[in-house]
């Protein structure tokens, strides 16, 4: 799939966007495209006997990127002319079987909510199609996603089974259908039929044919999983997309209208207001991972590679003179420059989940960049480092240099994309955050510009601090037992017989060339 795409709301036309969109890419599509002759003020309005081949230009594109085991819904109605009804939908569904697709189910949405009108030959039209297409006859498909209360009428009519009701009950018909009425015993959810009673969208979100979120998010059950990718060709104000990332699947939309696409992607923003809950949920069942990683390295450590590792110049420079001293002073260093480093690839999970759930944001897959957010009109790409204060001259070099692959790759799949290189900083200060070919945001200003909100950098504090008490126990009863017994082994091996540290044969272990040999 084109990078640019996934979980972004795209302006174009969807039969030029989708060209860049990979083969047997897309789980699920669901959409509702104008109608015939209808939003002519905003999508200009196909005439009815030329709908059908401007559709089949477009569900030519659809059919290439669905994946063999998707589903393509397809909602729409077709219109009044002249006192009858129009074969335009009709027409276009044996076209498309003409493409391949297979016409696997129809749905009704029937419109619950409709207000009352008045016809001299008809009656308010209170439904519509939702239309079920398929590339094969084995498509996902998870049923009991969207089962139902088997409803009340089980109460009174499984209480008192007959004869007939306990074995199966073949159709006088002779149609090979039948049914036993004892299997529904005890069942409280059913699966459900193929009609789906929702009402109508009462405020239209500033378009002229929003459906509701529960018509969209029915089918992204019934044949997505999480992490699967859902397509709205037509997207409009975005409540497809909005559904799917809500229910932690991928999106992609895409609409010929501007002001639709910002619609969309305000309705994604605002859909994404992240309480407390989800906040302090995720850092509870991530900061474990920190925690155990503290523990594990305390119990992997060797002496030798401690003392290896570290300056022993210094050290007797700091007038060091007990083992115990020594040893927790060498282990306190280690670990502090161990724990920076977890704790930094903490810090980033966590702001790309907060940046993914406010601002739909993602983990970039270029090398070198992390992240990815994609808002007014411009794709910001991100490398997270834990404070102002990462990296040697050599390692911001590299960065750049990622900044600048990133930014060919980005443009190959569209020339005009405005990309924009950020290193964000999740502590820390810089008051000169433009550095010429990147921007350097720090602290505040970090999850500020990945939350759109300006306390998140406070709001993390507190979840921070969830059990950190119980945790750090655990983590102090193995510190004490790693110092003790390295300060046992370092005074048998390094200290004089007079219970001094041996400095120079420190400085050997540490410091002293191999014996050369010709």
């Amino acid at each position: 799939m084109g990078i640019e795409l996934q979980n972004q709301i795209i302006f174009g036309d969807c039969l030029t966007v989708l060209k860049s969109c990979s083969s047997n890419s897309i789980d699920l599509i669901v959409t509702s495209p104008p109608y015939a002759d209808n939003r002519k003020n905003t999508y200009g309005g196909v005439p009815t006997d030329k709908y059908v081949q401007w559709f089949l230009e477009r569900s030519e594109e659809l059919f290439r990127v669905l994946k063999p085991t998707g589903t393509f819904i397809l909602n729409i109605k077709e219109k009044i002319e002249n006192g009858e009804r129009s074969t335009y939908v009709l027409e276009l569904i044996l076209e498309m079987k003409k493409q391949g697709w297979l016409w696997t189910e129809e749905f009704i949405w029937h419109k619950k909510n409709s207000f009352p009108g008045k016809w001299p030959n008809r009656f308010r039209d209170s439904w519509e199609r939702c239309l079920q297409f398929n590339k094969n006859k084995n498509f996902a498909m998870y049923q009991d996603a969207v089962k139902v209360p088997i409803g009340s009428w089980a109460n009174s009519r499984l209480k008192n089974l007959s004869e007939t009701d306990r074995i199966r009950d073949e159709a006088k018909n002779n149609s090979g259908f039948g049914k036993k009425v004892a299997n529904w015993v005890g069942k409280e959810l059913v699966y459900p039929t193929n009609v789906l009673h929702l009402s109508t969208e009462c405020s239209n979100k500033n378009h002229s044919a929003a459906f509701p979120e529960e018509l969209p998010k029915w089918f992204i059950k019934l044949f997505t999983q999480e992490g699967d990718v859902v397509l709205d060709p037509f997207v409009g104000s975005g409540t497809t997309t909005t559904v799917a990332k809500g229910l932690n699947r991928n999106y992609i939309g895409i609409d010929i209208v501007y002001e639709y696409c910002m619609l969309a992607k305000q309705q994604l923003w605002e859909k994404k207001n992240m309480n407390n809950e989800e906040l302090t949920s995720f850092i509870n069942d991530n900061i474990t991972e920190f925690h155990k990683n503290r523990i594990e390295a305390l119990s992997k450590l060797k002496l030798e590679s401690v003392l290896k590792r570290k300056n022993p110049y210094l050290f007797k420079a700091k007038n060091i003179q007990t083992s115990g001293e020594l040893v927790k002073t060498l282990v306190d260093a280690f670990l502090s420059s161990q724990e920076e480093t977890v704790f930094g690839e903490f810090l980033e999970k966590l702001a790309i989940y907060v940046c993914n759930a406010t601002m739909g944001g993602y983990k970039s897959g270029i090398e070198g960049i992390d992240l990815e957010i994609s808002k007014d009109n411009t794709r910001y790409i991100i490398a997270i480092k834990s404070g102002p204060n990462w990296g040697n001259s050599s390692q911001i070099k590299k960065m750049k240099d990622n900044f600048k692959t990133a930014q060919r790759v980005l443009r190959t799949q569209n020339a005009s994309l405005n990309v924009v290189s950020i290193n964000g900083c999740c502590y820390g200060i810089e008051n000169k955050p433009d550095k010429g070919d990147y921007f350097k945001y720090c602290g505040q200003h970090f999850w500020t510009f990945i939350t759109d909100n300006e306390n998140f950098y406070i709001d993390i504090i507190q979840p921070l601090g969830y059990r950190a008490k119980e945790r750090n126990d655990a983590f102090y009863e193995e510190y004490a037992k790693v110092v003790n017994n390295f300060t046992r082994d370092f005074s048998n091996e390094y200290c004089l017989d007079d219970g001094s540290i041996d400095w120079e044969k420190i400085v050997k272990f540490n410091s002293q060339m191999k014996t050369l040999t010709n």
